[in-house]
């Protein structure tokens, strides 16, 4: 397998400890691609902010990059990868079920939907039912994908599409974030998208409170709790996500009663869906 993982002269500690888990699961054809820094970006050309700007640049580049025509995988820096993910991805049968897609991602933020989480929660119940992955689903990322970019397939279909995609994109600004770029493509139609569960990468452990992109507006709690989302569907270790979350998940996060019930009820028929026979 082929790829790269996105990293800035700037963050050593990030690039050491990436090369390390890379070499431990043995996927040596993943190799360091430096990020694009800030400078010298033209100022206000685009309505994200400069680094959220470098970031599209850098996934763009990484992606114009991908040697020939097989699968190319993209990580960001903070990605920790499931012990399950090398096996995937060195399957070729598994790539073939695949390759109709254009991007595939190993994780995600999903929508807070009933939908979305239902389906992940299902296949995370279905494929680990002891905590040990024994199988994997492919999701349509309309309706599931919200944003995120840790870890992501770019697919030989999409190696021949998703450049000149990017290029329009960036040729308007760009006027969204890289990933949320994607989410609107997959929206429209445009891209064909899917999402592996159980999830088999997810953004390290606190790493949102760190990230390189520091220059746009941030809310603790969104960070906190989207990040253990996307790690509740992770096929690897949960340790700690309890406690990472304790301040938030019963705190009275609005004064409007009307929308504190809203979201007991949603909770509690969620619960009952979920534990409904199938």
């Amino acid at each position: 397998m082929n790829g790269c993982f996105i990293n800035l002269p700037a963050s050593s500690a990030r690039r050491e400890a990436m090369a390390a888990q890379l070499q431990a699961l043995g996927l040596g054809g993943i190799a360091r691609f430096e990020a694009i820094g800030i400078e010298g970006l033209p100022h206000g050309a685009a309505r994200v902010s400069p680094r959220e700007h470098a970031c599209f640049l850098s996934h763009a580049a990484a992606i114009e990059s991908a040697p020939g025509d097989g699968f190319f995988l993209v990580l960001e820096d903070d990605a920790q990868l499931s012990r399950a993910a090398p096996a995937l991805l060195g399957d070729e049968a598994a790539l073939a079920r695949l390759a109709g897609y254009e991007l595939v991602f190993l994780e995600c933020l999903p929508y807070a939907s009933a939908p979305a989480l239902l389906a992940l929660w299902q296949s995370r119940k279905k494929h680990m039912p002891q905590g040990v992955l024994g199988g994997i689903e492919i999701l349509d990322a309309r309706g599931l994908y919200n944003w995120g970019a840790a870890a992501y397939l770019v697919t030989p279909r999409g190696r021949r599409t998703l450049p000149a995609l990017l290029r329009e994109a960036l040729a308007e600004g760009p006027a969204f974030a890289f990933d949320m770029t994607l989410n609107r493509l997959i929206a429209a139609g445009r891209l064909q998208a899917a999402v592996l569960a159980p999830f088999l990468a997810t953004p390290a452990a606190g790493s949102e409170a760190t990230s390189t992109i520091d220059d746009r507006e941030r809310v603790p709690a969104y960070d906190a709790l989207g990040g253990a989302l996307r790690r509740m569907f992770f096929a690897g270790p949960l340790e700690g996500l309890e406690a990472g979350v304790a301040d938030y998940r019963h705190a009275p996060l609005t004064d409007d009663a009307q929308l504190r019930l809203l979201a007991d009820l949603m909770a509690q028929l969620f619960v009952i869906t979920a534990q409904a026979p199938r």
